[in-house]
């Protein structure tokens, strides 16, 4: 997946759209028009960290929010952060 700046894309079609105008080419603009509205329409998706468990004694901690909990054989089997969401797949030094 590849993240884009939604803000500065609707900018580029705007000024493409006032161009289309220009020169009169209405059904172009149009269509510009319809992916600004599919653009406004698209959900927002926000980067995830990527974290490892550290290991302290009995406490496993999120590598990249610090949260921590006992540590149990099942805890280490998240996948995520409860906390922040990171996704561990990073070291594993649990």
């Amino acid at each position: 997946m590849k993240l884009i700046d939604k803000d500065a894309l609707s900018m580029e079609l705007m000024n493409e759209v006032l161009n289309a105008y220009a020169k009169a080419d209405f059904r172009f603009a149009h269509a510009l028009n319809v992916f600004q509205g599919l653009i406004d329409k698209a959900p927002t998706v926000e980067e995830r960290k990527h974290g490892h468990w550290v290991r302290h004694n009995n406490i496993i901690a999120c590598s990249e929010c610090i949260w921590d909990m006992y540590w149990e054989e099942r805890n280490t089997e998240l996948n995520y952060c409860p906390n922040c969401g990171a996704i561990m797949d990073g070291d594993e030094n649990v």
